[in-house]
C-alpha cells in the first residue's frame, strides 16, 4: 500500500544544501536552482503516483528533462536527505535508474519486424502517453516549462559549458585574491 502524500506536500520540502551545490556547480541563479529543484520533487512525486495508481508504463526522463536528471543526481548525492525525503513522502526508496545496454536491446528486440513508420509511430506512442500523464497530474504550466523552457534552455552541452564558465570564474577569482595577496606582502616588505 502506497502512502496518499500530495503534490503539495512533495513541493513543499526546502533543502538549502541541495540548491547551494547545484548553484556551486552550474552557476545559476539561486531561483533558477530552487526552480530546477521543485520540477525534480515533482518528476520523483509523479513517477510515485505512476506507481501508486498502478500504471504499468514507465516514465523516461530524455533529453528535454536533463536539468532534472542532473538535479536529481545532485539530490541523491546527500544520501540521508534523500532517502529520509524518499521514505517520508513516499514510503520507500526511490532508485535512480538510468537505461542499460539491457533494456536498449530489449526495445530493439520488441521492435524486430516493425517498419521504420511503426517504430516511429510506437515511440510518438510512448512519448504521447508521457506528456499527457505529465499534462494531467501536473498541468500546462509545468509541461511548458519541462517541454519547452527547459529543452531551450538546457542541454547536456549547454549544462557542461555553465559548468566549465562557473569554474573559469571561480578560478579568475582565486587567481585574483592570490594576486592582491601577493601585492599585499611585497607592500609590507
Amino acid at each position: 500500500m502506497y502512502k496518499k502524500t500530495t503534490l503539495e506536500q512533495v513541493v513543499a520540502y526546502q533543502n538549502t544544501d541541495i540548491v547551494e551545490r547545484f548553484i556551486k556547480i552550474y552557476g545559476v541563479e539561486t531561483e533558477e536552482a530552487v526552480k530546477i529543484f521543485n520540477s525534480t520533487k515533482m518528476w520523483m512525486w509523479l513517477s510515485y503516483q505512476r506507481r501508486r495508481l498502478g500504471v504499468k508504463r514507465h516514465l523516461v526522463i530524455d533529453s528535454p528533462l536533463v536539468v532534472i536528471d542532473e538535479m536529481w543526481h545532485n539530490f541523491i548525492l546527500f544520501t540521508h536527505a534523500y532517502t529520509h525525503f524518499c521514505e517520508q513522502f513516499f514510503g520507500f526508496y526511490m532508485h535512480h535508474a538510468p537505461t542499460t545496454n539491457q533494456m536498449i536491446e530489449e526495445s530493439k528486440k520488441q521492435n524486430t519486424g516493425l517498419s521504420a513508420d511503426q517504430i516511429k509511430q510506437k515511440m510518438m506512442d510512448d512519448k504521447r502517453w508521457q506528456y499527457e500523464f505529465v499534462y494531467d497530474q501536473l498541468g500546462k504550466e509545468e509541461f511548458l516549462l519541462w517541454y519547452k523552457q527547459y529543452p531551450k534552455q538546457y542541454s547536456p552541452e549547454s549544462l557542461a559549458k555553465l559548468a566549465l564558465e562557473n569554474e573559469q570564474r571561480k578560478l579568475a577569482e582565486l587567481h585574483a585574491k592570490v594576486e592582491e595577496r601577493k601585492a599585499q606582502l611585497a607592500g609590507a616588505a
